[in-house]
């Protein structure tokens, strides 16, 4: 299942740091979310935005980077595809992040508090997903055994998120808000729960990846 690298050893240096760029992203939204739930005020939540965007900047930065690379002619034709795929999609993950995060400090979103137990396991289980999505990576370019392991861990929190979605939409409109803040907390959460989404669409290319290169 290995790839052969030879000298394209570079490229998979480089993915595997575009993957890490995009689980820091993640957590850096984690860490953003987290503090307003504890109450931070915005001033400290902008700069923990901040670093969210730069972070998801380094990583469009680092896919096209890869890119380029693999433009020039890295690895096989069929190989390239799939590399050219997998960095697309997990760099949409790093977006779906960051963008979470400006969404909810841009707009001043003030997020009910019945929702906040709901909304940090979102994060933390997303959080470990991208771990997942990280290790999927790593094992497609590795030839590891275990990669499967690590799609099938990506798909059940992605389920998981998606049941603590329903509850948090059910709970956001129990309460006494004005329709406009609901619609505006329930924007939010469906952003939120959108990075998970896409950190099923990587791991949906790695699982191609493994079926067509079985004999």
């Amino acid at each position: 299942m290995r790839l052969r690298w030879g000298r394209a050893s570079e490229v998979r240096d480089l993915v595997l740091e575009h993957a890490g760029l995009v689980v820091d992203t993640v957590a850096a939204m984690r860490k953003g979310i987290e503090a307003c739930l504890d109450g931070a005020p915005w001033e400290e939540l902008e700069e923990l935005a901040i670093e969210a965007h730069r972070l998801e900047g380094n990583a469009d930065d680092l896919r096209r980077k890869t890119e380029l690379e693999l433009v020039r002619g890295a690895l096989l034709a069929g190989s390239r595809q799939t590399l050219l795929r997998l960095v697309e999609r997990a760099d949409r993950l790093a977006n779906a992040a960051e963008e979470s995060m400006s969404f909810l400090v841009l707009q001043r979103i003030k997020i009910p508090e019945l929702l906040h137990p709901l909304l940090r396991e979102i994060v933390s289980i997303t959080h470990a997903q991208a771990e997942d999505v990280r290790a999927a990576i790593q094992g497609l370019l590795d030839g590891d055994e275990e990669t499967v392991k690590h799609i099938e861990a990506v798909d059940h929190k992605e389920g998981l998120v998606d049941e603590l979605e329903r509850r948090s939409i059910t709970r956001l409109f129990s309460t006494d808000l004005d329709l406009a803040q609901k619609i505006l907390v329930r924007e939010f959460v469906e952003r939120l729960v959108e990075v998970s989404d896409r950190g099923e669409d990587v791991v949906d290319i790695v699982l191609i990846a493994l079926a067509t290169r079985r004999p």
